[in-house]
């Protein structure tokens, strides 16, 4: 009988100190999510994050510095991940038949999962303190300012229309997200998104929403007139 050779096992990859540092971050920012929706921005201590990732403080003063700083780190990161899941609408072909009222459901479908939750709580935390506000005020203007730029490339309507109406949109889905702990049937306050996306389809029926102008090349003709 036949006996085939037995295969010498491939060596393990060795993973890198960028990889250990990579998967550190990773563990500890969802740590940080998980904490910050059970017990809220205040109660987020180094302490609990570290004993929900498995690890030590010394691992985020490490990592991040500061509470502070991994606090900052979490809304960069859930942003990137919420961009991500965006994709599908903000990559359709530019101005083509999209329509701001198709925003509210995709959006709450976003904000409304427990990281969109802690980054809200972190929103919170800024109001009484001043240091976590200095630090979180730019950054999410600057993720604003992206966000914006995507909507941007596929809704042809007028800038101040396109910002007053992704506000309303994005700033009411974060309160109903908030609000999914408090109401007695969370389940229904997806009737609300429904109503805000009705109430734009009708705005948009009546044309109440200023169309981005467009600048057209004159003829050779009329330009030689």
């Amino acid at each position: 009988m036949e006996v085939n050779p037995v295969q010498p096992a491939k060596p393990k990859k060795r993973r890198t100190q960028a990889d250990r540092t990579a998967s550190t971050k990773k563990a500890l920012i969802e740590a940080t999510i998980r904490v910050l929706n059970r017990v809220g921005y205040t109660g987020t201590t180094t302490a609990l994050i570290a004993e929900e990732a498995g690890t030590s403080r010394g691992a985020i003063l490490h990592q991040f510095g500061t509470r502070l700083e991994l606090m900052v780190e979490v809304v960069k990161r859930v942003y990137e991940n919420e961009l991500r899941d965006y994709g599908p609408l903000l990559k359709a072909e530019p101005h083509q038949g999209h329509r701001i009222s198709e925003f509210p459901e995709v959006i709450w479908g976003v904000l409304s999962r427990p990281a969109g939750v802690a980054v809200l709580e972190i929103f919170l935390g800024a109001r009484s303190d001043a240091d976590l506000a200095k630090r979180i005020r730019p950054t999410q203007i600057q993720i604003e300012r992206d966000g914006m730029k995507h909507v941007r490339a596929i809704l042809a309507v007028d800038e101040e229309t396109l910002v007053a109406a992704m506000r309303l949109i994005v700033w009411s889905a974060r309160g109903l997200s908030l609000a999914q702990t408090l109401v007695e049937k969370p389940e229904e306050l997806r009737a609300s998104v429904l109503l805000l996306r009705r109430l734009f389809e009708l705005a948009e029926s009546a044309g109440q929403l200023p169309q981005k102008a467009t600048h057209t090349r004159p003829s050779r003709r009329s330009s030689a007139a």
